[in-house]
């Protein structure tokens, strides 16, 4: 009897001791475990590297050659048209001191007309022939005649200086009449057969 008591102390003690044990070590903070072991100098060679790493370079944009400067066409300038006189020069009957006058005129028509520089005006002698002239209050110089006319072709004229009634030229049609120059202060174109009634539309004198 005495036996199973001391048997049961010391199972109890046993079970106490054990029960204490298991809570210490529950209760006991774990320490963490060290990391694998380095030698001293492999640990700062690498720290020493990282530390003295230089940083990449900078990648530059800038193109290595020169871009080639865009060449913009060079226009040709423009060369401002020569305005050249006409061949001849001014039509002298259109001058300011010119007039004209003649030996006769048809209902309608004037002298004048055959210097106004238009084309639908015109002198007519009275019937198929006569006389129509320019004049000046001075001299000038003559070389060239142009006798337009409308109708009534004329067959046969004479050019002459009315101030010393020298012919100038003689011809069978109107038109260009070119002679030596001279200086006269009047001229005639008279008409000295013609297809009916001539209408003359212009006179015109040149110097040249």
């Amino acid at each position: 009897m005495l036996a199973v008591a001391v048997s049961v102390l010391l199972l109890t003690g046993t079970v106490l001791f054990l029960l204490r044990e298991t809570r210490s070590v529950s209760t006991t903070p774990s320490a963490a475990l060290p990391g694998p072991w380095q030698p001293p100098s492999v640990t700062a060679t690498a720290a020493a590297t990282v530390g003295s790493a230089s940083p990449p370079a900078a990648t530059s944009t800038k193109p290595t050659t020169s871009p080639t400067p865009t060449t913009r066409p060079t226009s040709k300038p423009t060369t401002p048209p020569t305005t050249t006189a006409p061949t001849g020069g001014p039509n002298l009957s259109l001058d300011a001191f010119a007039d004209a006058d003649g030996s006769s005129k048809a209902d309608g028509t004037s002298f004048n007309d055959v210097r106004d520089g238009k084309l639908d005006t015109f002198w007519s002698p009275i019937g198929t022939t006569g006389r129509v002239s320019v004049k000046w209050t001075t001299p000038v110089t003559l070389s060239r005649v142009v006798i337009r006319q409308a109708a009534g072709p004329i067959r046969s004229w004479r050019l002459r200086n009315h101030d010393n009634d020298e012919v100038l030229a003689t011809g069978t049609a109107a038109g260009t009449i070119t002679f030596s120059p001279v200086a006269l202060q009047k001229i005639d174109f008279e008409i000295l057969l013609a297809s009916g009634t001539p209408r003359v539309t212009e006179f015109q004198t040149f110097a040249e």
